[in-house]
């Protein structure tokens, strides 16, 4: 299988935090609402199907200030961690333009006494932190996203869908004075840049504006609105950083330079699990059978600046077929 270039582009997706061992259990008794009920102590509870303003944990240095002098966490690193901690304060409708859902809320039933201070998920440069990260990211994937991450084979797995720029799924816990009341749970978050009233389960759906979706077009090396001529969608990434970590995957030492340009030394075995996971996803969500689910790797971005190394899952035809110009997204379910 000849090397598989990914010519530079802008970044047009985010990654999740990796997953790896400790288990996770949603959180019973969590029913879709759009507005947060009244929690422990009056303060709003995170609860699925939510939706919040984009205020943060780290807005207001007093804020801050107190929260290191009452965890121990040096200022300095409490500023870190939360600077963009959702604070969960100010709950809104969903129908409305929000800048939060809480799409799923999990707890760490076999890491609740590790964690029963806040200061926990303050140190996040920690083992502990590690830990709980990749634990609750694993919980946040949906059943076929999972399903997909198994088909890698790749230890610590997380995948996650293609959003547009200023899109971001990723994870947070309650804020610290709903965590001091008792809500010791974790939010699985869609965050968006500017607030919109769009929801998580619509990614997975034709119901998702297409203006959102991730095309390319590969003559012009550019990023498209899928509405337009393209030859590949970007419907997915998986994150990698446990596998690189573990040495089951190769690292940056593994590009090489080609007659094309540089590319990455995986395997071709590795190239046919990783095709497998992405055509698994692209099955869960579209009725396509032109298309199949093809990996790749910007090597430009192998890691990226934070340390992520992510896979890309395209809707292309296979990398030894000419490739198929269409209109429109793979989405049609």
């Amino acid at each position: 299988m000849p090397p598989r270039l990914l010519a530079p582009l802008a970044a047009a997706a985010v990654v999740v935090a990796v997953a790896a061992g400790c288990s996770s259990t949603p959180l019973p008794g969590a029913e879709r609402s759009s507005v947060p009920p009244p929690g422990p102590d009056g303060l709003p509870a995170l609860a699925q199907g939510t939706c919040w303003t984009g205020t943060t944990v780290g807005a207001d240095p007093q804020d801050v200030l107190k929260l290191s002098a009452s965890t121990g966490v040096p200022y300095l690193a409490a500023a870190r961690a939360v600077a963009d901690r959702p604070a969960f304060s100010r709950g809104t409708s969903c129908s409305d333009d929000h800048a939060v859902e809480v799409f799923k809320v999990v707890r760490l039933p076999k890491l609740e006494k590790k964690i029963a201070d806040y200061a926990a998920l303050l140190r996040v440069e920690s083992p502990l932190f590690a830990t709980i990260s990749h634990s609750v990211a694993e919980a946040c994937m949906t059943k076929n996203l999972a399903r997909a991450a198994a088909r890698t084979g790749l230890p610590g797995a997380v995948m996650a869908p293609a959003l547009p720029a200023g899109a971001e799924v990723g994870w947070a816990p309650a804020a610290p004075a709903q965590w001091a009341a008792g809500q010791r749970v974790f939010a699985c978050t869609l965050t968006w840049e500017h607030p919109q009233s769009v929801r998580y389960d619509s990614v997975f759906t034709k119901g998702f504006p297409v203006s959102q979706r991730t095309c390319i077009d590969t003559k012009s090396l550019a990023f498209v609105d899928c509405a337009r001529r393209h030859d590949r969608e970007r419907i997915a990434f998986i994150e990698a950083r446990d596998a690189v970590a573990a040495g089951a995957f190769p690292g940056p030492k593994a590009v090489r330079n080609g007659p094309d340009g540089r590319y990455l030394d995986v395997p071709d075995a590795g190239w046919r699990r990783l095709d497998a996971a992405c055509t698994s996803y692209l099955r869960s969500i579209s009725a396509t059978k032109k298309l199949t689910g093809v990996a790749n790797v910007d090597v430009d971005q192998w890691p990226r600046p934070d340390g992520s190394f992510p896979i890309w899952c395209d809707a292309d035809t296979p990398p030894d077929q000419h490739s198929l110009v269409t209109q429109g997204s793979v989405y049609d379910r």
